[in-house]
């Protein structure tokens, strides 16, 4: 059955990570994706590997076809006009001002295609002071405040995810779809615009409401004691665990587990002030208990008495994982030409007009002429143009 966005063509013109993976999610949903890279070089992500197909690249690329083409040239810049005549969306990373001097900005784009869905995607925003300011990940998380409640003070460290280039590419997926959904009801395209830093400050509203209403500046741990969010290792060392938020019945079970089942009497812990005042206490109580016995058997009795717990997986324990394997992942697909690979599926799932995987990732130009031969180009003009460097 076609996807939910069967029908709705998209031209990308990113790199990276915001830009490719917000056009990957609608990918995924059926939208046709042509993603427009450098000629030679392509999306830096695919230097990241070997056979300049790196597995950092494939993970943000699939169900895309690739065309290379250079903006700089006039050639270059004449042929993504006409793939943007006849589009939908078209989402670009480039930093503010790049596309506009090179007569496709937004502004120059909607003369030609009205029902455009132009989505620009930056580090900073088109305004501001720090427009012109290089923007990545961490970049994101520091400024917006997101780092702060991921590290502790004393001891900051980066985070092994890019989580607010991911942040940043849902948010401008999620302004797309309502770009497309009003288009519906108008008839009308219009410019979305996101960047890191607003897509992660946006992220970080729970805390921040808190620091609204209280003045105080929260940190990592402000979260966790509040939210009763601990962290132990059993006798060999294996990380767990526990998320208490508010109800009785976690805590009960909890102290009853643990063999402290009078501590739900204890003024310190029996009730949920009382809790947070006293979370380094409780800490430091159970962290010793829970040392002296194996995690997979506090596990089981913590789950069984109904407590939110759960071990602190790699990666490879993710996979292994009995409801991870019912979601279907990994999924594998091959590439005619550059072989199997796995990749992780998408996120939801939808009753009638699923996601699917229908296309490994591509590799650099794989599509350029197939593309320009439905823009009416023949082998001549498509050779002429790969000669001068135009694609």
């Amino acid at each position: 059955m076609a996807g939910a966005l069967a029908g709705i063509k998209i031209i990308e013109a990113a790199s990276y990570v915001t830009g490719p993976f917000a056009s990957q999610l609608l990918a995924d949903m059926g939208a046709d994706v042509i993603k427009i890279e450098e000629p030679k070089r392509g999306d830096p992500f695919r230097g990241w590997g070997e056979r300049n197909y790196a597995a950092t690249f494939c993970s943000l690329n699939r169900n895309k076809k690739s065309v290379t083409l250079d903006f700089r040239t006039d050639e270059g810049r004449d042929i993504a006009l006409k793939l943007l005549a006849g589009a939908d969306v078209f989402i670009q990373n480039f930093r503010p001002g790049v596309l506009d001097k090179r007569g496709l900005g937004f502004n120059d784009i909607k003369k030609t295609n009205a029902k455009l869905v132009y989505c620009s995607i930056s580090g900073f925003g088109p305004t501001g002071p720090y427009r012109d300011m290089p923007g990545y990940d961490t970049i994101g998380q520091a400024r917006s405040g997101l780092l702060s409640l991921l590290t502790d003070p004393g001891k900051p460290q980066g985070m092994g995810i890019s989580f607010s280039d991911h942040l940043t590419g849902m948010y401008a997926c999620y302004g797309v779809l309502s770009a497309l959904m009003n288009r519906m009801l108008s008839g009308e395209g219009q410019h979305v615009e996101t960047s890191l830093l607003r897509a992660s400050v946006s992220f970080v509203a729970e805390n921040a409401a808190r620091y609204f209403e209280t003045g105080h500046v929260p940190r990592r741990k402000h979260r966790t004691t509040t939210a009763g969010v601990f962290a132990f290792e059993d006798q060999d060392g294996l990380a767990f665990v526990l998320h208490m938020s508010s109800p009785e019945k976690f805590w009960l079970g909890l102290f009853d587990v643990v063999g402290k089942p009078k501590w739900a009497e204890d003024p310190r812990f029996n009730n949920r002030k009382a809790r947070v005042e006293n979370y380094d206490a409780l800490n430091k109580q159970l962290a010793p208990i829970f040392r002296r016995g194996k995690r997979e058997d506090w596990l089981r009795r913590l789950i069984d008495k109904d407590v939110p717990a759960a071990p602190i997986n790699t990666l490879d324990e993710v996979f292994a994982d009995p409801q991870v394997k019912t979601y279907g992942f990994p999924v594998e697909v091959e590439h005619p030409k550059m072989g199997k690979m796995k990749l992780i599926g998408n996120a939801v799932d939808m009753s009638r007009t699923p996601p699917s995987i229908d296309r490994p990732p591509p590799m650099l130009g794989e599509h350029t002429e197939e593309i320009l031969a439905s823009l009416g180009y023949d082998s001549g003009k498509i050779s002429v143009l790969r000669n001068q460097g135009a694609i």
